[in-house]
């Protein structure tokens, strides 16, 4: 390359003007909020979904508990407890012997109630049916802690959902994202069907 050629090349070099390196930073930015929008969704969902996993293997455990123990135990729902310093978001009890539909149940002295906590403002949410009040002498504690959902796991394998004929919840943020879990009263088994309360 001669020298007038070289010249002549470096006088051309131009950079970005102001308003092309404006258009390339709203681009980016505009690429950046929807990245994070898609992602800040996904951190949701996947915590639904480990709380879903987490309440399923619980009530999985209940059943089993349940069937091994021959005794009976209960998964005791707490709906619409979003923040973790507003208490557990349900309990397991284990009731200190099977008793007749004409009897009281009673807590086993030596197992308490064990909460159980989802993450950040996952929460249940009740689906249908009128929540526990107590009435009908089936409740046990936690009742005290407001107004629950029971669902209870006997010795021969069967399910009763207490306070209703739904054996769902949802387990969801703010409606968005949601897993329904449906428990079937006579074999116990659990299924989670995405977006479905």
């Amino acid at each position: 390359m001669t020298e007038l050629a070289r010249s002549a090349w470096r006088r051309d070099e131009r950079g970005f003007t102001l308003p092309e390196l404006l258009v390339t930073i709203a681009i980016l930015g505009i690429l950046l909020v929807i990245a994070m929008i898609v992602w800040f969704g996904l951190l949701e969902q996947r915590r639904v979904d480990a709380a879903t996993n987490q309440l399923k293997a619980d009530l999985r455990l209940a059943h089993t508990s349940a069937t091994n123990q021959l005794t009976d135990w209960r998964v005791v729902l707490v709906p619409d407890r979003a923040a973790e310093d507003e208490g557990p978001d349900y309990y397991l009890v284990k009731l200190a012997a099977p008793y007749p539909a004409t009897a009281t149940p009673v807590v086993d002295p030596a197992t308490p109630p064990e909460p159980r906590t989802f993450p950040a403002n996952v929460k249940v949410m009740n689906i249908a049916g009128t929540l526990d009040t107590g009435a009908g002498g089936w409740a046990v504690p936690p009742t005290t802690v407001g107004q629950t959902r029971t669902v209870e796991f006997n010795t021969d394998g069967t399910m009763r959902f207490y306070g209703g004929v739904s054996g769902s919840t949802c387990v969801t943020i703010d409606t968005s994202p949601e897993n329904r879990l449906t428990v079937l009263a006579a074999t116990s088994r659990v299924k989670v069907k995405a977006d479905a309360c």
